[in-house]
């Protein structure tokens, strides 16, 4: 009996310290990658107090957008492409193998996936912000107005944007919902597909910079 009760401790002993080095390459070690990449997600707020315009603001009633809208919305994103360099790429075949993979699923991405996606993107999220908000004070946007702007674009174009929840990544990961669903705008008013038309081509690519935020 005392010999049986020493092997049961022995056997405990291996399963604890198999168990922990388990935790460590599985767990720990995984998880401490995640909160390093994610540190830098804590700029994020800090760099958009940056945002020169902020005044409130108000959607029109009618929802429609104006030629001088889209201007501004079109020169935001193709500054943000140049800032970006061969990094955009880099950020296109990521969003572009999510959405693959989301579509041909018919499902959103799980919680770990967009967590693997945010931790591959931190980088690139950081460096892009930066080219926003520098392109948003050269156009004069507000962080409201051209949210809805941006918003409204995508739907006119019938581009689905899906995003990263940046704006609390552990309450997202708790719920399981970290790439939040795209938007629906209903009543899209003519006059917005008309707008946007021009540029269809340019907004599938550019759908990756609003996929991470931008």
């Amino acid at each position: 009996m005392k010999k049986f009760a020493i092997g049961c401790l022995i056997v405990a002993a291996v399963l604890i310290v198999f168990g922990g080095i388990l935790g460590y390459f599985f767990i720990w070690k995984p998880a401490s990658g995640y909160i390093a990449s994610f540190r830098e997600l804590g700029q994020l707020p800090a760099l958009e107090k940056q945002v020169a315009n902020t005044a409130s603001f108000a959607a029109p009633e009618n929802g429609e957008l104006t030629e001088e809208l889209v201007g501004r919305f079109v020169r935001v994103q193709e500054a943000m492409e140049k800032s970006l360099g061969p990094t955009f790429g880099q950020l296109k075949t990521k969003y572009d193998g999510m959405e693959k993979v989301m579509k041909s699923e018919n499902r959103q991405a799980s919680a770990i996936e967009g967590l693997t996606a945010l931790k591959d993107l931190t980088s690139i999220i950081v460096q892009g912000k930066h080219a926003q908000i520098e392109a948003l004070n050269a156009n004069n946007f507000s962080l409201a107005e051209y949210s809805w702007v941006r918003s409204q674009v995508y739907a006119a174009a019938a581009i689905p944007l899906a995003q990263l929840d940046l704006s609390n990544i552990a309450e997202a990961a708790r719920g399981g919902d970290i790439v939040k669903a795209p938007e629906e705008v209903s009543d899209i008013p003519a006059r917005n597909k008309e707008l946007v038309a021009p540029y269809a081509e340019k907004l599938k690519e550019w759908a990756a910079l609003g996929f991470i935020g931008l």
